[in-house]
This record gives structure tokens, C-alpha cells and sequence, in this order.
């Protein structure tokens, strides 16, 4: 039995099979790449504040970080936003008093905690907040830097435009 062949080559079903491919493919492309840009383009982009805390930096460090100016990610140098606030607290470790029997917060001489807050604009999600193109999440880790310091520090709280 001999099958029809359209164009010299392919049958019919040939055909079919190609096409079909074809519109999997660009429909399939445009979820992956529509949807995502669906999500973010959809997202109002508002002020968003977020607090950094580093533990146990080095006293000198906590004196340089100054309101109003830029923060950036330290192992991308990617623009965080503004400085917004600066907090130092003394840096504290519990030791056992052995006078008095207990366990007591004892401040360490050249360290302190930094509490320190940016703020930039961003979108907000369902799943997370992107601010100034760094997605940020209260308990993520981030090495923030600036002009005279770099700390490690975690993030402790994410505000929204205030």
C-alpha cells in the first residue's frame, strides 16, 4: 500500500505531528517567559524598608555606616538602596558568674551589634519582595557594604512604605 505524500516528503500526519510540536513549544515558551513577566510587570512598585542586623562587628565598622548613603551587596556589589537608619548596641556574651552562681550578659570590649536599615523601591509578590532587584526576606542572609565598611548580617525585618 502506498501512502500519499503532500509536498514530495511528508504525509499528512507528518504534518500534524510538526505543528503540534510547533504550538507545544511557543505556548509552553510563552507561560515560562509571559508568566513571569506578568508577575512582576502586574506588581506596584512601592517603598520598602528593611532592617539589617550584623552581630558581633568590630566596633571601628559600626561607627561608618551614615544615613543617606548607598548600601551594596558586598559579593555583588549590587545597589541595595539608602541608608536610612543607623543602631549600635554593645555586643554581648553570657558567661558563668562564679561569685554568684549564675549566668550573666557580660559586654565585649571592641564588638558590637549593628542594626542597620535600608530602603529602596520594589515590588511585592505572592512568594517574596524585591527590592531594588534583590529579593529580600526577613532571616536571609546579606554581606552589606558601603563606603568604609562590610559586615555579614541577617535580615530581621522587612517594612513596607512607610
Amino acid at each position: 500500500m502506498k501512502s500519499k505524500k503532500v509536498f514530495g516528503i511528508f504525509n499528512i500526519v507528518d504534518i500534524l505531528l510538526i505543528l503540534i510540536v510547533i504550538i507545544v513549544g511557543i505556548v509552553g515558551g510563552r507561560m515560562l517567559l509571559g508568566g513571569r513577566s506578568a508577575a512582576e510587570g502586574g506588581a506596584d512598585t512601592k517603598t520598602y524598608s528593611y532592617v539589617v542586623m550584623g552581630e558581633e562587628v568590630v566596633a571601628e565598622t559600626a561607627n561608618f555606616p551614615v544615613v543617606g548613603g548607598n548600601a551594596y551587596e558586598s559579593s555583588t556589589s549590587t545597589y541595595l538602596g539608602t541608608v536610612k537608619d543607623v543602631k549600635t548596641e554593645p555586643f554581648t556574651e553570657t558567661m558563668f558568674n562564679r561569685t554568684t552562681g549564675k549566668y550573666e550578659k557580660v559586654p565585649v570590649d571592641g564588638y558590637s551589634n549593628i542594626y542597620v536599615t535600608i530602603e529602596g523601591s520594589g515590588t511585592e509578590t505572592e512568594k517574596d519582595i524585591t527590592v531594588e532587584g534583590t529579593t529580600v526576606k526577613v532571616g536571609m542572609e546579606l554581606n552589606v557594604k558601603g563606603k568604609g565598611y562590610a559586615f555579614k548580617g541577617i535580615v530581621v525585618e522587612v517594612r513596607d512604605g512607610e
